[in-house]
């Protein structure tokens, strides 16, 4: 258990005149926990901490979570939940509003305690990270870049999107990964047009510019890495949009200091584009928080209201996709040092790369 956290929600707690807190999100109820069970919820008071769980669970969590109290809910959530809350009196109970689900909700809301819905309350902490935590994040960042190393190598004209999305989880895998992040993308030709194109059973043909984005888990954190490349010559329109992403993504990074407003770094990049009479081809957010979950709190688009703090860490990933021509997205992870100046936590090379 890490006290520190537990202190840093309970003075959140203090703040809301909340009794009680209910983590029903998995990656912060292993924030604050260490469970990192599939089914269970904790439950977070000034003075004491629970975990509602079955009996499944209950020897792993002498082992992960030995300062909290297991509640041996006998596979019946709700009716645990409310018994417990009860019992302790608690009259103002915070929920995270965009992770308990209905049922939980209107179950509990028949008790005698008032449910207080809360966004981003644990996000906010886990924003800021620990040594341990950018150490995990970039050792993950690091199996990312030695896979994109291997797929140059690898990729032909001829293969399918989907036998090189499979060569990279593979190739993650057995070079220190514990996971893929999330569903590789590989986008070719016009495909790479589509933001999110996860790969297909498409030929990739020569001189068609190629998305790739993937990141891996390493130890519960994770990374994030988006490189394009051109599989032989391509045309002077997709080179230049490759030039005005790469100029926007530089720009956002060098731009990426303690202090400086979220929504400013989406500026920066989007400014770039626009300038270059791409703007309304830049089609998502700068980037995103990134750590026990790959997209995590904040966001960095223009909508954002947080600023840049020191050892935070997110991606900035500005992207051009023209349809029926091709796109172009440039992805790195990136650390805000004791100093709140950018480390790249990526390394794997960026100019445009002619296969």
């Amino acid at each position: 258990m890490n006290s520190s956290r537990l202190n840093a929600l309970r003075q959140q707690m203090t703040a809301q005149s909340l009794d009680a807190f209910i983590l029903s999100e998995k990656a912060n109820r292993f924030y604050l926990t260490g469970f990192t069970g599939t089914y269970g919820q904790g439950v977070i008071a000034q003075d004491a901490q629970f975990i509602v769980a079955d009996g499944r669970y209950f020897e792993q969590l002498k082992t992960q979570s030995p300062a909290f109290t297991v509640v041996d809910n006998q596979m019946r959530m709700v009716p645990t939940l409310q018994r417990l809350i009860q019992d302790q009196g608690f009259r103002r109970v915070g929920i995270e509003a965009e992770y308990m689900n209905v049922e939980e909700y209107l179950g509990l809301t028949a008790g005698a305690a008032t449910l207080v819905p809360t966004t981003n309350v644990v996000e906010s902490l886990r924003m800021i990270k620990s040594a341990a935590e950018q150490q995990a994040i970039q050792a993950a960042a690091r199996v990312a870049d030695e896979t994109y190393r291997h797929i140059l190598d690898f990729i032909r004209p001829g293969m399918t999107e989907k036998q090189v999305a499979n060569e990279i989880d593979q190739y993650g895998l057995t070079h220190g990964a514990d996971a893929p992040a999330f569903e590789t993308i590989v986008a070719s030709g016009v495909r790479s047009a589509l933001p999110h194109g996860h790969a297909s059973n498409k030929v990739i043909q020569a001189h068609e510019l190629i998305i790739f984005d993937f990141g891996f888990l390493v130890d519960h954190y994770y990374s994030d890495i988006t490189r394009t490349v051109a599989l032989g010559s391509v045309s002077p329109a997709l080179r230049e949009i490759y030039a005005v992403t790469l100029e926007a993504q530089e720009a956002a990074i060098q731009a990426c200091h303690a202090g400086t407003a979220m929504a400013t770094i989406d500026q920066t990049a989007r400014r770039v584009i626009t300038d270059a009479g791409y703007g309304p081809y830049f089609l998502h957010g700068t980037g995103h928080g990134l750590g026990l979950t790959v997209h995590e709190y904040p966001l960095l688009n223009q909508d954002s209201q947080e600023a840049l703090q020191a050892h935070m860490t997110f991606t900035v990933e500005p992207g051009i996709y023209l349809a029926g021509q091709g796109g172009v997205r440039i992805e790195d992870d990136v650390w805000l040092d004791d100093a709140g100046a950018p480390v790249l936590m990526t390394h794997a090379p960026k100019q445009l790369i002619e296969l």
